[in-house]
Order: C-alpha cells, then sequence, then structure tokens
C-alpha cells in the first residue's frame, strides 16, 4: 500500500494515531514536535504506510534537494514490521525526488537486527536524538505503589529528600517558570560545553508540548529557589524524561530523584504504563567512566539495571552520488549557510 499524506490533521486525533503505532508511540512523532521542529526550517507532513502513522519532516538543503527526517520513527517495534514502511518510504521519497531519508527506529539492537536493517538497504548513521540507550521503567498501575517499587537506595533518597525539606511541584505554566527552567540548562549547556540551539527554541519547544497536552514540567526548591526540573511527556500509555538540569551543587541528596518520582506520579494519573528515562551510555559501556553520560548512566540506572540498546539512526539513500558529497561536506556547508546563531544545526 502507498505512503498517503494526510492534510491539516487535529493535532490530538493525530497524536492518538501516533500513540496507537505498534511500540505505542513516541513524543518525538507528535503534532506538538511537529510545530517545534518548524523553528529549525522544518515541514512536518503526516503520513500513513499501512496502519503506521509516522510524522515525516522535511527540509530543503540547497545544492542537494530535500531531506525528510523521522524523530524516532516509524513507530514500530521490530525489523519484519519495518521492512513495508521503508518500501512505502522508497516509494513516496522517490516520486518526490529527496536526497535520503533518516529514521531512528526503537527496535532492539541485536546482530540480527542490525544485518536485516543493511538488507533493506539502509545505511547506518550518526543519531540526532543523541540516546540510543535508555533505561525503560516499568510503571505499577497506581501513585501508591510506586515508592515501594523502587529499588531500596534510590527509594531512600526520595524520601530524604522529602524529609529535608525540599519542596516539589507541578509548575505553572508561565513565565517565570520557563525563565528559571532555562537559567538551570543553560547552566548544564555551557558546563558540558554542548553544541545545542538558544533560548528561544528551548522555551518555546517547552511551551508547545505543554499547551499540547504533551508535557508537564516539574520542579524542585530549596528555600524558594529552583535546584532541579524536569520536563515530563506522555503519549498514549509511554511516558518520557525529554529534558532536565539541576544546580551543580546539589543542596540536598536526592532532589534529582525526587524530581522523577513527582513526574512518574503524574505519568501515572495521565494513563502511563511505561517511563522512559531517556538517554544512557551503551549497554557494554555502562561501567566506562571515561563516557560521558557516565554520570547520567549511574543516576537512571538506579530506577532499574537495565538497559535498552535501540538500533539507532538509519539513512534511507535515494540519490547515491549526492549523498556521498552530502556526507563528506554538504551537511557543514548548508549548516554554515543556514545558520542563524550559535548552536544552530541543521537536524
Amino acid at each position: 500500500m502507498p505512503l498517503t499524506f494526510v492534510t491539516s490533521p487535529d493535532p490530538r486525533e493525530w497524536d492518538a494515531r501516533i500513540a496507537a503505532n505498534p511500540d505505542g508511540g513516541n513524543v518525538y512523532q507528535s503534532h506538538a514536535l511537529g510545530q517545534v521542529k518548524r523553528m529549525a526550517r522544518w515541514e512536518p507532513r503526516y503520513a500513513v504506510s499501512g496502519d503506521v502513522a509516522m510524522t515525516v519532516h522535511a527540509k530543503k538543503a540547497p545544492g542537494f534537494g530535500t531531506v525528510w527526517y523521522l524523530p524516532k520513527g516509524p513507530c514500530v517495534d521490530d525489523v519484519e514490521a519495518l521492512r513495508p514502511v521503508v518500501a512505502d518510504l522508497r516509494q513516496a521519497a522517490a516520486r518526490e525526488g529527496v536526497l535520503f531519508v533518516r529514521i531512528e527506529p526503537e527496535i532492539r539492537e541485536s546482530e540480527d537486527s542490525v544485518a536485516a536493517l543493511a538488507g533493506m538497504g539502509l545505511v547506518r548513521t550518526d543519531p540526532v536524538q543523541p540516546h540510543s540507550s535508555t533505561v525503560v521503567f516499568e510503571l505499577p498501575a497506581s501513585e501508591e505503589d510506586l515508592l515501594a517499587s523502587y529499588p531500596s537506595k534510590t527509594r531512600n533518597m526520595v524520601r530524604r529528600a522529602i524529609r529535608e525539606g525540599v519542596e516539589v511541584e507541578r509548575a505553572p505554566h508561565t513565565d517565570q517558570t520557563y525563565e528559571q527552567m532555562w537559567d538551570l540548562w543553560e547552566g548544564v549547556v555551557r558546563d558540558q560545553e554542548l553544541g545545542v540551539r538558544g533560548k528561544d527554541y528551548f522555551v518555546e519547544s517547552w511551551r508547545t508540548m505543554v499547551r499540547g497536552g504533551l508535557a508537564q514540567p516539574v520542579v524542585a526548591r530549596v528555600e524558594g529557589r529552583m535546584v532541579a526540573w524536569a520536563l515530563v511527556t506522555v503519549i498514549g500509555d509511554v511516558a518520557a524524561y525529554k529534558e532536565g538540569a539541576s544546580t551543580r551543587e546539589r543542596p540536598v541528596p536526592g532532589v534529582s530523584q525526587l524530581v522523577q518520582y513527582e513526574g512518574m506520579r503524574w505519568a501515572i494519573e495521565r494513563g502511563a504504563r511505561t517511563y522512559d528515562l531517556v538517554g544512557t551510555p551503551h549497554s557494554t559501556r555502562v561501567d566506562d567512566k571515561s563516557d560521558m553520560r557516565y554520570g547520567l548512566g549511574v543516576f537512571k540506572r538506579g530506577f532499574s539495571k537495565d538497559v535498552l540498546d535501540w538500533v539507532g539512526a538509519w539513512d534511507l539513500v535515494l540519490r547515491p552520488r549526492r549523498y556521498a558529497v552530502w556526507q563528506r561536506i554538504g551537511q557543514r556547508v548548508v549548516t554554515r549557510l543556514q545558520r542563524r546563531e550559535p548552536g544552530d544545526a541543521f537536524w
């Protein structure tokens, strides 16, 4: 069945279709994130292949053509479900003269799955979303059972933060909230020397997801000062810790665990059954202290020791010669031409 495009879908109806996908959906495929990507000159298109709904982002690359990108999509959970979707994408992209299509399906990484994707003619590449490995926590049916479901060390850290007077709240959707979130986020970006987009992009992305009913900021305060926050998302029954930040000097141990606890409570209220902590070292490197995500891995594995590795990002190449030039110099040149501010990137 050929890929079909849906014109101007209702946001909530589209998100419901994404949530009905085989893997339960992903917030990166939501209608709201499509609007966010417009700020980076991507045009969201809403497509269906069989029973799989997907948000396809299209962007012009001057001198090279058009690139399609499916962040964390298509939302399928195994290789066989991906195969017909790739065939439909190939046909539609070829018809429209697309240079290549980048996909990031959350399919478990194994020798067999990697070989199968390569066998479809896909080319493995660097992921755009930098979390191809993660910890997924199974949420209990009731928030009353949540704390008891944690490993003892994490449970004790949450209790300690509460005992020592840390205040945690589901923050109001105000300018002050977003300004304070940005202040902490900017510190993380500066300390870790991350090349990311600027304030306008991030603050508007947070606002858009909250307005769309997909996200809730959860903040922790000590003596009235915000010391940590997390933006928690839910689509269907899948919750995720999308972004967050904290002060380098944590005045009370357990602050970050308490923020996640409150985020999970909100997710359970919204009907979520799983909570993706989003981003750890690869399962083969969780004990490697030289990995830049080692500390994140230690924190997130405090909720569950199991690390899931996804297959990562793959390109469906339609114009091989031009793609080779793109890989060698094209992306750098186009990014430089389109850059509006430091940290701006093609993706």
